[in-house]
């Protein structure tokens, strides 16, 4: 009998329409084990038309957000949620024994790593890691006279892929972004790293009990969806990414061991994303997510299926080794619709 499986956040380029695909997409096998209950806080969410049940949550900031859940999980006698925003993963994370069921996310120790940069980079110090030196913007003069430009300006806390960012190339521009941000504005300055040829994705997945499971690279192709600006400058090109991942799915064994390791020092438990650039042989982690990816539906398609091995592991305590995953391919991404008829549209 199919398990009933609750993905929440499933509005179309999310992360919990990713994990719609890899339940319900892939292979004969995995859309066999589950049957899933997409539900989103707007009833303009592509993924509550692509589930063969769907139903509205509130925000996961409304004080109603924990009891209407029990409600649903209740209602459509749910086996375990996947919580598909990082707003619920942080919330969900938080009251883990609060739910009946198993929430199918990381530790909420990690959730600060995600939220604030600062933080993260603390992280990577204390770790003895090379990190992206990163400083508030009201120190932004001291930085550009010990730094050549480029540099990258984004918001300190909260993610959201490169909602924010902006890419400069000179005293002017900075003064200019200043203008339009408040003085409230928590921003943060960073010098560039790299180039757009040596940026990856990476994904490492542990077992319920923090066992490393196997972890997939993707070598950034910084094109379309995924690259938000470029410069050349003195005959250098200079780009930076999108949060939309798409390029080539590789084997690393530097980027690999180095990751997971990292993993196991996080003491990580479920999905982790991290992202990075290496400049020569050197490698530098500019964001740590502990969450599902944005990839999950491309990384599902090679094999890597992450929610599926996840809800085996806490549902069936299956064991899983490393993942006979296709590498060597590229996957190029694009956007895909839904039609519904106005009548039909979830309330």
């Amino acid at each position: 009998m199919k398990k009933n499986i609750l993905v929440t956040a499933v509005g179309g380029r999310s992360v919990g329409s990713g994990i719609v695909h890899a339940l319900t997409r892939t292979t004969e096998d995995v859309r066999n084990r589950w049957n899933v209950i997409g539900s989103d806080a707007d009833s303009f969410a592509w993924g509550l038309y692509k589930t063969p049940q769907a139903t509205l949550l509130p925000l996961a900031s409304s004080p109603d957000y924990i009891p209407e859940l029990k409600h649903v999980l209740d209602k459509f006698k749910i086996d375990a949620v996947i919580p598909g925003s990082e707003a619920e993963v942080s919330v969900l994370s938080r009251f883990k024994s609060d739910i009946p069921v198993p929430v199918i996310c990381n530790s909420n120790a990690l959730m600060p790593l995600m939220m604030d940069k600062f933080k993260m980079v603390q992280k990577l110090q204390e770790f003895g890691l090379n990190y992206i030196k990163t400083y508030p913007i009201s120190e932004w003069e001291e930085v550009i006279a010990h730094y050549p430009f480029p540099f990258i300006i984004k918001p300190t806390t909260g993610t959201g892929g490169s909602k924010g960012l902006h890419f400069v190339f000179s005293k002017a521009e900075i003064e200019n972004i200043l203008s339009r941000l408040n003085s409230e504005s928590n921003y943060c300055i960073q010098p560039y790293i790299g180039t757009g040829d040596d940026e990856y994705t990476v994904g490492i997945l542990s077992d319920k009990n923090s066992n490393i499971i196997d972890s997939i690279v993707m070598r950034r192709k910084l094109i379309g969806l995924s690259l938000l600006d470029s410069k050349r400058q003195n005959g250098i090109s200079y780009e930076v990414s999108t949060g939309y991942s798409q390029g080539f799915f590789i084997k690393h064994k530097i980027i690999q061991e180095y990751c997971e390791n990292l993993a196991v020092r996080l003491k990580s438990v479920g999905p982790l994303n991290i992202q990075l650039r290496m400049d020569g042989e050197d490698i530098y982690v500019f964001e740590i997510h502990a969450r599902f990816s944005g990839t999950s539906t491309m990384r599902a398609d090679v094999g890597f299926n992450e929610p599926d091995i996840l809800l085996r592991n806490y549902l069936f305590d299956e064991k899983f080794g490393r993942i006979p995953y296709q590498h060597d391919v590229a996957v190029i991404r694009a956007f895909e619709h839904v039609i519904v008829p106005i009548d039909k549209m979830i309330r």
